[in-house]
C-alpha cells in the first residue's frame, strides 16, 4: 500500500559540494553514539554507509537475529530505524544537521533473519528548509536474495542549527562532534 505523498512543484536540488566523499567512498558517521550508526553504541544496529552517484548514498544493515519482529523476519521498527538513518545520511551533502519531520515505510516483502540488506537514498528535492528523500532495500545476501525491492520509504527532514540539541546537553552520553570536525553543542 503507498501513501498520497506528493512533492511539492518548486523543488530545487543542492549541489554536490567538494567536502562529500566521490562516489565509493565511506561516509562519516554523524555522531558515534547514534543507535543506527555509531561505533561507540554496542547495541546500535552498526550501519556503515557509501557516497553515490549526485546525491544519492547506499547504506548496509546486517539482519541480526535481536532485530525479530515475527517468526524469522526483522521488526518493523528496525527497518524503520535503517530507513530513517540513510536518508538522514543522504543529507549529509548538505553539510549541516537535518532532523526528522515525516517518515513513510511502504513493507514489501518479508526479510529473513540474515540477510543483508542495501538501502539506497537519495535527496528529492528541497524547499527552504525541507528536505525530502526517498529509498528502497534490497535483499542483497541471505535466502530470499535479489534484485526485488522489499521496502521503500519518503521521508521530510528539516534543516537545523546545531543549536537545536543544546536543551539536550545535560543528557548527551559523550560529547557530540559533526562528522565535519565541528561541536553538535
Amino acid at each position: 500500500m503507498s501513501s498520497t505523498w506528493t512533492l511539492p512543484d518548486d523543488l530545487t536540488l543542492p549541489p554536490r559540494p567538494d567536502f562529500f566523499p566521490a562516489p565509493g567512498g565511506a561516509l562519516p558517521q554523524h555522531w558515534s553514539k547514534c543507535f543506527g550508526c555509531g561505533d561507540d553504541q554496542p547495541a546500535g544496529m552498526a550501519m556503515t554507509f557509501t557516497a553515490g552517484e549526485g546525491l544519492e548514498v547506499s547504506g548496509r544493515l546486517t539482519v541480526a537475529q535481536r532485530y525479530q519482529g515475527g517468526p524469522g523476519v526483522i521488526h518493523g521498527g528496525i527497518l524503520s530505524v535503517a530507513f530513517d538513518e540513510v536518508q538522514g545520511m543522504a543529507c549529509m551533502v548538505l553539510g549541516g544537521p537535518v532532523v526528522t519531520g515525516h517518515l513513510e515505510i511502504d513493507f514489501a516483502r518479508p526479510i529473513p533473519l540474515g540477510s543483508v540488506l542495501e538501502f539506497r537514498a537519495r535527496i528529492d528535492g528541497m524547499v527552504r528548509r525541507k528536505v525530502y528523500t526517498s529509498a528502497e532495500a534490497r535483499i542483497v545476501e541471505g535466502p530470499t536474495a535479489g534484485d526485488t525491492v522489499v521496502a521503500t520509504s519518503r521521508g521530510l527532514f528539516l534543516t537545523i542549527k546545531p543549536e537545536h540539541f543544546a536543551p539536550m546537553a545535560d543528557f548527551v552520553d559523550g560529547v557530540p562532534v559533526s562528522p565535519f570536525g565541528t561541536s553538535s553543542l
